[in-house]
């Protein structure tokens, strides 16, 4: 019997609907930035397949198919912008969800997505254990 092996890919796409645009600076170094766009749809969507991880008003964090974590970061200038979440801790995603609705006005929002690089504490450990002998 012959059994195909499928590898699990990560395939980026825009979250929103809009312009591309500058990156905004990263908030930790972990933060690998990957794409930004300025919405002209209030509609935003999973950038990619996973199941979101973290989530607060204005950032979520999916853990992709391939055990990279994706954040999808809401930059606004005005508290005057809202985003109301679709989606909890814990549900699964892809590009078809719709994650998100923004509120108010698209003028100056950039919805940027990065990668968060992150350090595997078995791996850690392993390194703290070779540097003792």
């Amino acid at each position: 019997m012959w059994f195909s092996h499928h590898q699990k890919r990560n395939s980026l796409q825009a979250p929103v609907a809009g312009t591309y645009t500058v990156i905004p600076t990263a908030t930790s170094p972990q933060q690998i930035g990957l794409l930004a766009i300025q919405p002209t749809s209030p509609v935003i969507n999973a950038p990619i397949d996973g199941d979101i991880i973290s989530l607060s008003p204005s950032r979520l964090v999916i853990n992709s198919l391939s055990n990279q974590h994706i954040e999808l970061r809401i930059d606004r200038p005005s508290f005057h912008n809202k985003c109301t979440w679709q989606v909890r801790v814990g549900d699964s995603v892809s590009p078809l969800t719709i994650v998100g609705t923004l509120y108010g006005s698209l003028k100056d929002v950039t919805i940027a997505v990065y990668r968060i690089d992150t350090i595997q504490a078995t791996n850690w450990v392993s390194l703290v254990s070779c540097l003792r002998l």
